[in-house]
């Protein structure tokens, strides 16, 4: 890592150069929006680096809390804005619960101040470095779950974020990584492999999420398919303010529920 790089990432948290924006999570069966995934941005005027660029020097530099401190108190202090009954998604390192610099009831503190009820928030673990030590992962969430927070599990499908992960927990919602859902109304495997977490979560009480849904087809195959909820460009962007669901998407949904109400008719 080079230097600069490192002068770079201390500016940032220095001037709390980051901003958040929200992504809409839709209930693909009745078309609402049901929650916002809080997402950081960099100010492009104070650097070239990039978020995910910034979370991987957080890493080397030990200092990842810091960095996911500053990014949750700025989408905390924007969901001042959050219209009611829909749930915030706040991203967590896996592994921050371990670092010395953790402080332990700082959402709590900042929930309250922006009125945020521990039950609208949604914890999102992310794993930037696998935990292979499910009693550590397991201790993360009851963390959270014991504050009356909701639990999901990032990228379900994909890297360090295996099926052994989502049987060795207990989460409220499991988000089917973006390569399930690519093109999936292309090949048959991926519909029966979404169809499998779909009873899975069925079973268990968990809420599906498909993510990175970009496409007209990829949501009417989700929708057949009964998957619970979708987030992805098609559906809508992050953006600063708490967007609606897109236009075409809300006429794909509203008309395949005008279908499906005539034919049980």
């Amino acid at each position: 890592m080079k230097v600069n790089k490192a002068d770079e990432f201390y500016k940032i948290l220095e001037r709390k150069s980051i901003y958040p924006v929200f992504q809409p999570i839709v209930n693909l069966q009745t078309g609402r929006v049901s929650g916002y995934e809080a997402l950081s941005r960099i100010d492009r005027s104070s650097t070239t680096l990039t978020i995910s660029d910034l979370f991987v020097i957080a890493e080397q530099l030990g200092c990842v809390w810091k960095l996911e401190k500053l990014c949750r108190n700025k989408a905390l202090k924007a969901a001042v804005a959050k219209p009611e009954n829909v749930k915030l998604f706040l991203n967590v390192d896996g592994n921050i619960i371990q670092d010395k610099a953790f402080i332990q009831g700082f959402t709590n503190r900042k929930a309250m101040k922006a009125g945020v009820p521990a039950s609208d928030i949604v914890f999102e673990i992310t794993e930037r470095s696998d935990i292979e030590n499910y009693q550590i992962l397991q201790q993360i969430m009851k963390h959270y779950a014991d504050q009356g927070y909701e639990i999901a599990l990032d990228d379900v499908g994909a890297g360090h974020s295996g099926l052994n992960r989502v049987v060795n927990t207990t989460p409220d919602y499991l988000k089917a990584d973006i390569e399930l859902v690519r093109d999936i109304h292309k090949y048959k495997k991926k519909e029966i492999m979404m169809k499998l977490l779909l009873d899975y979560c069925n079973v268990t009480g968990a809420i599906l999420i498909a993510e990175g849904i970009e496409t007209a087809e990829e949501l009417e195959c989700l929708h057949s398919l009964g998957v619970h909820y979708g987030q992805g460009f098609f559906l809508g962007k992050p953006e600063r303010a708490f967007e609606n669901i897109g236009d075409e998407a809300a006429e794909i949904l509203e008309r395949r529920r005008s279908c499906a109400a005539e034919n049980f008719s």
